[in-house]
Parts: structure tokens; sequence; C-alpha cells
């Protein structure tokens, strides 16, 4: 989520971490046939200070990953008050979760901007049906909310926040109110903007409020009917669901999901292996715009970062993984995964109260390269 915003080419380490970092401080026609739950949900172990406990009954598999373990180990400290982590996949027969300080394996986080890919996923669903087109104006569907300036900006634009729509300056419990408060505002501030979509990238939650809207629109159901009937109930995601918390509730398709580490394996597992969309939209996790970074993107690199998936691109310990961070009361979370979800790694922590932005993007940059290390 972003912190209301206030806030082809591979990313050199230092531009692309910041970004993930920055972003912490945020079945139908055509669909696989099948949605199969992909791999069982994990438990583990916890004891004061540090529990680390293999999730399988049996040590087994090639990947052993002390790097998680000895990073869990010196919580609490002055970044983390603690911490879970789940690593699975490539190297691992059954998936491993650890937890540091007094964190709870299967503790129910809020995502935050973790929701954001949820959002994407069930618009590709809706493009993969026909009922949507990728690089068709948004306008076209919501002609209602999209004011005429923005005629130009098309669906992928949103997906891959080159829309350049205004941030997001309505605080509404109505995601519609939020859409139309912030257009009407930015218009008051800016008399005569002229928009440029597709020219820069600019991290922007009023792309997904966007989004979200869309896929209520051309379903004809709530985004939260959607997301049960799409994503959650076929991928036995149990411990999914729309925020109660009205501090997160009111970001919605933008960042109201509170879920678990197992939850998040089994919908990063789906998206990223292929499970909940076809070949010809499966290609749009990956489809990163050839475009510069907008002065206050969230990646701070050349280039942009974001997909039309919503996945940012990040190279950790010389491999090159897909995931998205979030921050939520409390929590800073993270889901990561190589290409076709070879290893997947999701993570959460407490960040210690006073801890400055440079300390938080040092722990995510650890958690994220001591999954992928090895």
């Amino acid at each position: 989520m972003n912190a209301r915003p206030r806030t082809a080419r591979r990313l050199a380490v230092t531009g692309a971490v910041t970004g993930i970092a920055l972003a912490v401080l945020a079945v139908g026609v055509g669909a696989p046939a099948a949605l199969a739950a992909p791999g069982a949900p994990g438990g583990s172990g916890g004891s004061a200070g540090f529990a680390a406990t293999a999730v399988h009954a049996r040590r087994a598999g090639t990947h052993d990953p002390a790097a998680l373990r000895a990073l869990l180990a010196s919580l609490p400290d002055e970044v983390s008050t603690g911490a879970l982590v789940r690593l699975s996949g490539e190297g691992l027969r059954t998936p491993w979760t650890g937890t540091g300080g007094p964190v709870a394996a299967d503790a129910e986080i809020p995502i935050g901007s973790v929701t954001k890919l949820f959002t994407n996923a069930l618009v590709l669903r809706l493009v993969a049906e026909h009922r949507i087109e990728i690089d068709a104006p948004v306008r076209r569907y919501l002609p209602d909310l999209i004011p005429g300036a923005y005629a130009e900006v098309t669906v992928r634009q949103l997906m891959d926040h080159t829309a350049d729509l205004p941030m997001v300056a309505g605080d509404s419990a109505d995601p519609r109110t939020v859409v139309l408060e912030t257009f009407a505002k930015d218009a008051a501030a800016r008399p005569g903007r002229v928009p440029a979509p597709g020219a820069a990238q600019q991290y922007n939650g009023m792309n997904s409020f966007v989004a979200g809207l869309l896929v209520e629109r051309i379903s004809g159901r709530t985004y939260a009917e959607e997301l049960r009937r799409r994503i959650v109930h076929p991928l036995g995601l149990r411990q999914t669901r729309m925020s109660t918390d009205p501090r997160m509730a009111r970001f919605w398709a933008e960042g109201g999901l509170t879920s678990t580490a197992a939850d998040l394996d089994r919908f990063m597992t789906a998206l990223v292996g292929g499970r909940l969309l076809p070949p010809a939209r499966q290609r749009h996790l990956y489809e990163v715009p050839d475009v510069p970074n907008a002065p206050m993107n969230t990646c701070l690199s050349p280039r942009a970062c974001f997909s039309a998936g919503g996945l940012m691109r990040h190279e950790a310990a010389g491999v090159t993984v897909w995931g998205k961070t979030g921050s939520g009361p409390g929590w800073s979370t993270g889901v990561f995964a190589t290409e076709h979800a070879g290893r997947r790694l999701v993570y959460a922590h407490h960040p210690k109260a006073g801890t400055s932005r440079d300390q938080q993007i040092g722990r995510v940059v650890e958690f994220v390269n001591a999954g992928f290390a090895g």
C-alpha cells in the first residue's frame, strides 16, 4: 500500500533494492481449466527470541536456509522486534518456516500493497476472457469515472503504473468517491494539466483503485466477491480476506487485504507458476515498460521496475526475482519468487518504532537476498 501516496531491462541491485524498500514505506474462458491449490500449507514452531523450525517432518531437500536462520536468530534487534519467513520451492521438498522474536508462524498479517497483485490478477483474468482489452482506454469501460483529459490512458498503463493519474487525494471509505474526489481535487489544483500516459513510471495507489472499480464494472460483482470467486476459494486461501480494520479496509483494492505466509505462498505459486493465467496473459507478469522513472517513483534506478502484472523485478543474490512489498499497521511484508515459481519467499516483520528509512531498506534487502542465496 502506498503510505497514502504522499508516498525489458534487468535492474542493478542498488536501484531495484531501493524500489523494494520504498514500496514498504506500500475461472473463466481462456483461463487454465483447473486451479488446483498448490502445495499444502506448512506450520512451524516458535519460542522466545528465536524459533526456526523445518515445516517438514523430516529434514529434506538440498537447500539449507542458513542465512535466514541467522537473520531470524538475531531478532529482536534495532530494526525489527520480530519476524516470520516462509521459504519454499527449489531445493526444498516441503516449505520451511522460521520465526524470530515474539511472532507466530501462522500470524494473520495486513499485507498492504501486496493486495495490488491480487487486483492485477483479477484484471488479467478478465483480459484472458476477452471481456477487457489490455491496451484499450480505461475510459471505454468507466466513462463516468475517468475524465476526458485521461481518455488515452489504457488498462495496461494502470497495471504498470504509467497512467500518469493524480496521486490519491481522497480518504473516503467508498472507493468510487476516492477516485472522483482525487480527480476533482487535482483538476482544481492543476487546471489545464495535460497528462502524459506511457511516458514514465510512477508507483501510484490511484491506479489500483481504478483497477478495482474496473473489475466491478465488468464482472457485475463486488471486488470482494470476485476475489473470493476467482482466487481465494479456487486456491484454498483460507485466511485471506478483506480487512475489517478501518485503517486498512479503506485501502480496498489498493491495500486492504489480510493474509498469512502460507496463503501468500499458495497465491504466488499459482500466479507465477501459471495456474491463474493462460500463457498469452502470463507473459504480462514480466512485461516491464521501457520508460524512465518519474521523479517520485519508488524505483530509483534509471528505468522502470514494475510489470504489467504489478510485480517488481529485482536482482537478489545473482538471481532475478519478481514480487511485491506492502505495509500495514505494525507490519512490513513481502512476497518474491523466481520466474515459474522455482523458489518462493514470504516474509513479514514488525519494524521497531523509530527506525529510519535506510534501516528498513536494509532489512528488506537482507530478507530477500538471504532467501535466494545459494
